[in-house]
């Protein structure tokens, strides 16, 4: 059976619906075929090129070949079918697929080069600078080693003239950056970098502030080098697109003499190595990882566990240092064989080599509070913090791991107390990791909590909270000092705003019914019911209005406003089911609510809602004689919406003269009463 357009534009909806990542890729692919099966070839190219960078930035280089084959095959068969955007689009994903193409060594290189070829006979004969074009050969050229290639066409790329399809400000100097470090003329990689660290465009500043780890090294700028690693790091940890990025901080820890940091980003990033991004990424991690294991390993070290897991999280074990030292080292190993039989030559065999033997710069460059790294004004300066430091070495020196587990939380605690926030994220993430290797596990729960309440307050760390949520809704007894479940959830679904806050609010609902807290019950249920008013209504949100209403009977002292919000949701549900009758009579109930001077606002705007329904049930005079009263009341804070509600009105009775009176009074159109159907709501 053909697939009609309106179920592909569902399929479609469906699938943005879901979080990036393979569930959303698989339901891509499926919206493609059956475009593809129903002969719908415009929205399939559409579809295909809207998703191709969902594709690259989600770390699926190989979907995203697909995709851009397909589309530029139609391209060149069917141009009808391609708008000038789509055509300037498939030019600029070009460099998105050259960059990717040389990370899959099954890909030969003739391959590489001819797309390459094809991109820049499509440039010129769209009368396009070659300045992206030379930028990607020379990235082809510097990954299989081709040193003079490289800098032939390095030099190109300067001196070429940029234009729309050059890569963003800072895009172009990272590369650049990386060009000049491989050369070890590490004073102008910091000169041409250091002006674009602070952002660009949706890759940077994490890949800049990565490219400028090495030169910052190699040149003595440790405090440089500290920030850049900090700072790329936070902006990278939950991206697997960045895996070849995030390896470069990985390395950063094995040359800095902090390998025990180095082995908690390796046991926190390990699992994507199931899935990388490319083989290429793999390497990289693996040779990194190798490097800072292989230390551990060598300074006696080596029978030390890792928590692993699968990428899944289905499945979790431990394994030593040593061993997964020998895992890596063995897999940086065969992938880089693999580019070196692709490339003919032994260039990234040697390069990872000698990575993975790669000695220090320094002895010891602290990169957190715990490490001894010092405050970074002299008004953050805390002699109580240092003390906590020096008790966490002393009982560290002592052979007391409990004790230095406890005084690790203790440090995360008073940073967290003093508003230094990251610094409080990396002492309680190391302080957790040690707590869970002595077996302290309220205190490692405590310490989850403490994370968990750190990691709400930025946007970078929104899924590692999520991760931490699941880790806590999964202890059977939370213990002293930790808030009960519910109210974790409750907290939760205020601050992740996601597929998952309706879901929090009915877990947190269903678990204050079954403790008997019956006001907490309700309050989260008219959380819940805000959210469901926004929807088209469905079984959850009758179950969830019907006992609203039954815990609000019972309620002794129910607060006006809240009340009368409930009946101005249960009316936006009723309505949209065409259940109008009853959708009135809760707003006249919400009117009779917020019939007090603190809710004047909240009266009006459910008069005005009243006012609409009116106009569905036949009652344009009623609506009318509403609208007229709130446009009265109130002509600044409410006067254009009641004034819209007008002018439906007098169409509605006839008396268009009127209404286009209303409408020039207050400079409208006709678009302007496009949304005011009250059953109109945003998914």
């Amino acid at each position: 059976m053909t697939t009609s357009m309106q179920e592909l534009r569902d399929r479609l909806a469906q699938a943005y619906a879901l979080p990036r990542g393979p569930a959303r890729f698989a339901a891509l692919d499926a919206v493609f075929r059956h475009a593809d099966a129903a002969g719908e070839v415009p929205f399939a190219f559409s579809a295909r090129m809207n998703a191709i960078s969902d594709f690259h930035h989600g770390g699926d280089p190989a979907r995203a070949f697909l995709a851009f084959s397909w589309c530029l095959s139609v391209f060149d068969k069917q141009p009808e079918v391609v708008g000038g955007h789509h055509a300037r689009s498939l030019l600029w994903d070009f460099k998105w697929i050259v960059w990717a193409l040389p990370q899959f060594p099954d890909i030969p290189l003739d391959r590489t080069m001819a797309v390459l070829d094809d991109m820049q006979r499509r440039y010129q004969l769209a009368g396009h600078s070659l300045h992206a074009v030379h930028q990607h050969r020379w990235l082809v050229a510097h990954h299989v080693g081709d040193m003079e290639a490289a800098q032939e066409s390095y030099d190109r790329m300067l001196t070429a003239k940029r234009d729309a399809m050059s890569d963003c400000s800072a895009c172009v100097p990272s590369g650049q950056v990386r060009h000049l470090t491989s050369l070890g003329r590490f004073d102008e990689a910091i000169a041409v970098g250091e002006p674009f660290k602070r952002g660009g465009c949706s890759e940077q500043p994490q890949w800049m502030l990565s490219e400028l780890l090495a030169p910052y090294l190699s040149t003595g700028r440790f405090d440089e080098a500290v920030e850049a690693n900090r700072d790329g790091y936070r902006r990278i940890r939950d991206d697997r697109h960045h895996l070849d990025n995030l390896a470069q901080h990985v390395l950063f820890c094995g040359l800095t003499g902090n390998e025990a940091r180095g082995l908690e980003l390796v046991e926190r990033h390990l699992s994507w190595l199931e899935r990388p991004s490319s083989p290429y990424a793999a390497m990289e991690f693996s040779a990194s990882a190798a490097l800072v294991l292989g230390r551990l390993r060598a300074s006696g070290r080596g029978d030390l566990v890792l928590s692993r897991r699968s990428d899944d999280g289905t499945r979790r074990w431990e394994a030593t240092v040593a061993e997964v030292h020998d895992e890596l080292t063995g897999q940086a190993r065969a992938i880089a064989a693999r580019f070196d039989v692709r490339n003919g030559n032994q260039h990234q065999s040697g390069r990872i080599e000698a990575r993975m033997a790669a000695t220090p710069v320094s002895e010891r460059v602290p990169l957190t509070v715990l490490a001894g790294r010092t405050a970074d004004s002299a008004r953050m300066a805390d002699p109580a913090l240092a003390a906590l430091v020096e008790r966490v070495a002393a009982l560290t020196a002592a052979g007391d791991p409990a004790g230095a587990a406890r005084a690790r939380l203790d440090v995360a605690h008073t940073l967290r107390n003093s508003g230094r926030w990251e610094d409080a994220i990396e002492a309680a993430e190391e302080a957790v990791r040690s707590l869970d290797r002595a077996g302290l596990h309220d205190d490692a729960v405590r310490c989850r909590y403490l994370l968990w309440e750190l990691y709400c307050r930025t946007y970078h760390h929104r899924d590692a909270a999520r991760a931490v949520l699941e880790e806590l809704s999964q202890v059977e007894n939370l213990p002293d000092e930790v808030p009960p479940l519910e109210v974790i959830l409750e907290d939760a679904a205020a601050s992740l705003h996601g597929a998952d806050t309706l879901t929090h609010l009915i877990t947190a609902a269903d678990r204050h019914r079954a403790n008997g807290t019956s006001d907490a019950e309700l309050r989260v249920l008219r959380k819940a019911l805000a959210l469901l008013a926004r929807r088209p209504p469905g079984d959850l949100a009758w179950t969830v209005l019907g006992r609203i209403d039954a815990l609000g009977a019972a309620e002794e002292h129910p607060s006006a406003e809240q009340a009368g919000a409930v009946q101005v949701a249960g009316a936006r549900l009723l309505a949209t089911a065409g259940r109008l009758d009853e959708a009135l009579t809760r707003l006249d109930a919400a009117v009779t609510w917020f019939d007090t001077d603190e809710l004047t606002d909240e009266r009006r705007a459910a008069r005005l809602d009243r006012a609409r329904l009116r106009l569905r049930t036949d009652e344009p005079a009623l609506a009318e004689a509403e609208a007229r009263e709130v446009q009265a009341e109130d002509p600044d804070e409410h006067g254009w919406t009641a004034a819209l509600v007008l002018v439906r009105a007098l169409r509605a009775q006839g008396r268009t003269e009127e209404a286009a009176e209303v409408l020039a009074e207050h400079d409208m159109d006709e678009n302007d009463l496009d949304d005011e159907d009250f059953d109109e709501h945003e998914d």
